[in-house]
């Protein structure tokens, strides 16, 4: 009968090591509800978004009408008034069902709102960056809701160009691809667990509730 050697050593196990998260899981654990930097409510992010509109088009509007137009097209707002008027009276004469023609603007009131349109796009675009990208990422309507943008990469404020590129996106989304752009981008929310839409994956932010933030540190 052999015995075993005591001096023989048993073959080491190999040990385990757990595998590190990945990046997507770690932001994911950040931007969790319950995490260090949970991310804003979608009603809130729109309740933020519709003040920050409500003051972008009232200044859009005195900048276009009371300061550009009348320098460039100084009878664009008679035009409209008369335009809108001829759509009044062909609706209420019932001109769809008799078949009548539709009134149209005229050349020059049509030169007149590509403008006021092109205009009122840059306002928003410059809205939106300089806020992104020089106040933190924040905005009146954001501050007054307490939210703000931050950056997935450094968790800070967006940096400057981030800042513009969300600004720009959001913006085309409203005037150039409305309503699919607005389709696509509110789609992303179902394929990510940040809450994040199409310009905040594209300009890698994520938007983040600064009350329930506060909240978490002070536990």
């Amino acid at each position: 009968m052999s015995f075993p050697d005591p001096n023989q050593h048993e073959p080491k196990k190999e040990q385990s090591h757990p595998t590190p998260p990945s990046a997507g899981n770690l932001l994911d654990s950040i931007f969790r509800k319950d995490g260090p930097m949970p991310t804003a409510s979608i009603p809130l992010r729109a309740f933020a978004f519709l003040l920050d509109f409500i003051l972008i088009s009232a200044v859009a509007s005195v900048i276009i009408w009371k300061i550009v137009l009348p320098q460039s097209h100084p009878a664009a707002f008679t035009e409209l008034t008369e335009w809108t008027q001829a759509l009044i009276t062909w609706y209420g004469e019932n001109g769809a069902t008799a078949g009548a023609t539709i009134p149209e603007p005229s050349k020059s009131l049509v030169r007149a709102l590509a403008v006021a349109n092109e205009l009122q796009m840059l306002t928003f675009w410059i809205y939106f960056a300089i806020g992104e990208g020089f106040f933190a990422g924040s905005s009146l309507g954001k501050r007054i809701c307490r939210i703000r943008s931050v950056s997935t990469v450094t968790l800070g404020a967006p940096p400057i160009m981030a800042g513009i590129v969300r600004g720009g996106l959001k913006t085309l989304t409203l005037y150039l691809f409305f309503p699919f752009g607005l389709i696509a981008t509110l789609a992303t929310l179902f394929f990510n667990k940040r809450r994040q839409m199409g310009h905040d994956m594209m300009s890698r932010t994520a938007v983040i509730d600064e009350k329930n933030v506060n909240i978490q540190t002070s536990k």
